[in-house]
């Protein structure tokens, strides 16, 4: 079972240890997960990133 502990807290930083694709830039996973986890839809999050 996946550990959700690295996504949450204080510290407002998103630790991207358990991603293993490097074609995509950091910033624009780091973007794309606040996104999502702000309660937009993967299809949404996918535009916006677009």
């Amino acid at each position: 079972m996946l550990s959700f502990d690295r996504l949450s807290g204080d510290s407002g930083c998103i630790e991207l240890d358990f991603l293993e694709r490097e074609a995509t830039p950091e910033s624009a996973m780091k973007l794309g997960i606040r996104l999502h986890l702000a309660g937009l839809s993967l299809s949404d999050t996918v535009l916006i990133l677009e």
